[in-house]
């Protein structure tokens, strides 16, 4: 029954290992999904109603084709907010995302600056790279160990 017992556990990690290695995300989804930030936090800040409309529609149906190319490419989706442990990283990026563009809309409303607002973008659009491939290497991590 023990052997039993330890050859299950086995598979199961087995199958974990073979799951963390599919969840491989290409050189080129974080940068996307960056670009698409930083887009939207200059469409949102610095646009007039119907900038600001094409800006969140764009983002939307951007995040959503990454979403079906991620899931086509790897045949796995996993929710950056369900994902234990990992989902801090995920967390600390919408953070990022509500903070640029809580600063942009303040800078945008407040003064005729419009410098501050593309540097939010580029620190939205950086920090997006570096999170999300942060968020990556821990969901991989936890997966492995098993947690």
């Amino acid at each position: 029954m023990e052997n039993q017992e330890q050859d299950a556990l086995a598979v199961i990690a087995q199958t974990r290992a073979a799951v963390a290695d599919r969840l491989v995300t290409v050189w080129w989804y974080h940068p996307l999904l960056g670009l698409l930030l930083a887009g939207y936090v200059v469409g949102i800040c610095l646009g007039n109603t119907l900038v600001r409309s094409i800006t969140a529609l764009v983002f939307v149906l951007g995040c959503l084709g990454l979403m079906q190319a991620y899931r086509r490419l790897t045949g796995i989706w996993i929710s950056g907010f369900g994902a234990g442990r990992a989902s801090r990283w995920a967390q600390a990026l919408s953070a990022l995302a509500i903070a640029t563009m809580a600063a942009g809309w303040a800078v945008a409303s407040w003064t005729d600056l419009t410098w501050p607002v593309w540097a939010l973008a580029a620190v939205a659009f950086a920090g997006t790279v570096v999170l999300g491939r942060q968020f990556d290497v821990a969901l991989r991590a936890q997966l492995r160990a098993g947690a």
